[in-house]
């Protein structure tokens, strides 16, 4: 192998040189995707099933993508009554259906494409509960008219009779109840779908920091850091859908203001008789709890301190996992004495101010995919196709 003089660095660190097979064959691609999550992993499919014989890298700077991905609490869902209704003041009638149409339009992309897998698709409906007189209860009948058109007929229905049948706090004044939404397992699903993109021809590589991404006039140069040495990747387009890491990639001009936020969850050991069905959303959704075979697995509690839990880190902290045992005990499982907490973790969602996904052509060959702002299930597949159709 011939030295070279060339002193082609990237941050102070002397680039591996590489084999002709392995810049034909490992380095050039018509499209590297950056993040392997649900959108990135969406996004090689649907370009890939577009365009068959193109080359497609994926690059996952995890083992797993942990960004909320594989960190969710697994909610296929479409937005509840109180979130519907803050959506209708912030944007407007027409903006607020516009998104709750993508988000059903996404989850039914989602399941067609992952028809026959299992990724523990449970359609047990959605529930939003109340403990007091909340505003959103008196504007049931408007959320509902604004979306009739989605779903062809009311989507909401107050069924206090449910709070019994799943054996919650009688303090809970309201319960409301949607058969539109359904869970999923979250790890079963991303496996599903990096599966589905490998069989489509798509590499994925994990373990892959992607440093920066340069254009010039005939693509991309992609510099990304691995366990041995810095290579660069070229491509002709790159797709950055790192979620709440988009700013480090984009430059700020070009894109709208996207904020970490944590969701920290847990989850207790098997309970017997455990009569909890479906999903639910408390307190405008800054909480949510769902059955999980026999456990009960709750999260939330962002609310409790905005500035703190608008972090990347993945740590939790005692404020809110206070709380959440503190709703766990006292409104969920009321009637047992003993809970164990078995697993916890936490995951970082991103957020726009306006709510509104942004799939762009932000430079001749770079496009940001964002979409999720903690609907990321329910819009991810949408989110896909616009980017690839971006790409043409």
């Amino acid at each position: 192998m011939q030295e070279t003089t060339s002193g082609d660095s990237v941050t102070g660190v002397d680039l591996q040189m590489h084999s002709i097979w392995e810049q034909t064959s490992w380095l050039e691609a018509d499209l590297v995707v950056i993040g392997g999550g649900l959108i990135g992993i969406s996004t090689a499919i649907e370009y890939i099933e577009q365009h068959p014989g193109r080359r497609v890298i994926v690059l996952e700077r995890g083992f797993v993508p942990t960004g909320a991905s594989t960190r969710n609490a697994g909610f296929a869902c479409f937005g509840s009554v109180s979130e519907i209704a803050s959506d209708i003041d912030l944007m407007g009638n027409d903006a607020a259906r516009e998104i709750v149409q993508q988000r059903v339009e996404g989850l039914q992309r989602l399941r067609a494409r992952c028809k026959g897998a299992d990724i523990g698709y449970t359609d047990d409906g959605g529930h939003e509960i109340f403990v007091e007189d909340h505003p959103a209860l008196r504007r049931i009948d408007e959320v509902n008219s604004c979306i009739v058109t989605v779903f062809g007929n009311d989507a909401f229905a107050v069924r206090n009779d449910l709070v019994r049948t799943y054996n919650l706090h009688e303090s809970v004044h309201t319960l409301i109840r949607t058969p539109y939404e359904a869970t999923v397992d979250s790890g079963k699903l991303v496996r599903t779908l990096w599966l589905i993109a490998l069989r489509a021809g798509v590499d994925i590589r994990t373990g892959a920091e992607v440093l920066n991404t340069e254009e010039h006039a005939g693509g991309v140069e992609v510099t990304v850091r691995t366990m041995t040495a810095d290579v660069r990747l070229r491509c002709n387009d790159v797709v950055v859908s790192t979620n709440a890491w988009i700013p480090d990639l984009v430059p700020s001009t070009l894109i709208p203001s996207i904020k970490p936020g944590r969701g920290q969850v847990l989850v207790t050991k098997p309970i017997q008789d455990l009569r909890l069905r479906g999903s639910f959303h408390f307190d405008e959704g800054f909480y949510y709890f769902r059955r999980l075979g026999d456990r009960v697995l709750l999260g939330g509690g962002r609310n409790l301190d905005f500035a703190g839990e608008s972090t990347t880190s993945h740590e939790t902290t005692p404020r809110v996992q206070e709380a959440l045992e503190k709703l766990l005990r006292t409104v969920i499982l009321p009637d047992y004495d003993t809970i164990e907490i078995e697993y916890r973790w936490s995951g970082t969602m991103a957020f726009t101010e306006n709510k509104q996904p942004f799939v762009q052509r932000v430079q001749p060959h770079t496009v940001v995919a964002f979409g999720c702002n903690g609907m990321g299930v329910a819009l991810s597949s949408t989110i896909a196709t616009n980017a690839a159709g971006i790409l043409g």
